[in-house]
């Protein structure tokens, strides 16, 4: 939990520093082709505003208290590797987004992979609820756009949630084949 609080604190502070910075660190597409590597990681550090950095910072949290227990502190950063790496190359050769801020990617990631463990591990009734719902929401958002909460973001965020998914869903399944 120290270690997720931790992420918390780093979400917000970056959040906190300001635009200048935020510009900085997003995933810009123009700068990666300039060499800029770094965004690949610090694009889903930084956030639109303090309210999306809080939100994404409560959702971390819900997430971790629901299924921090799931994976090995190995197996969870293999995840969220995998996730980063799909996510950005998603943006990249699939996407038309010039930009991207957030960490809702991978909570996605987090989310999925975490559901397919316990429904595989488990058959947990909860854990079926949740994929049934996460489905259900990316559903909506491909057919419909993004949650009116998130101010016009309707195709970086689409994206970046079924992107988020899809590899979620590849990486639960590959932490149990390796566990086997």
């Amino acid at each position: 939990m120290v270690s997720m609080l931790a992420v918390a604190v780093l979400l917000l502070g970056v959040a906190a520093w300001g635009e200048p910075a935020q510009l900085w660190l997003e995933w810009s597409r123009d700068a990666l082709a300039g060499g800029e590597w770094w965004r690949l990681l610090t694009g889903h550090l930084v956030h639109l505003d303090l309210a999306h950095a809080a939100l994404n910072v409560a959702a971390l949290l819900l997430l971790w208290y629901l299924f921090g227990a799931v994976f090995t502190p190995r197996a969870l950063a293999a995840v969220l590797l995998a996730g980063l790496l799909a996510i950005d190359a998603m943006l990249w050769w699939l996407g038309d987004v010039d930009q991207y801020r957030g960490l809702s990617g991978l909570l996605h990631v987090f989310a999925a992979a975490a559901v397919v463990r316990r429904i595989i591990e488990r058959c947990e009734p909860t854990a079926w609820a949740i994929a049934i719902f996460g489905l259900g929401k990316i559903l909506l958002e491909n057919l419909a756009g993004a949650m009116p909460f998130m101010r016009g973001a309707d195709a970086v965020v689409t994206d970046v949630h079924l992107a988020g998914v899809i590899a979620g869903m590849a990486a639960g399944l590959l932490v149990g084949l390796q566990r086997r």
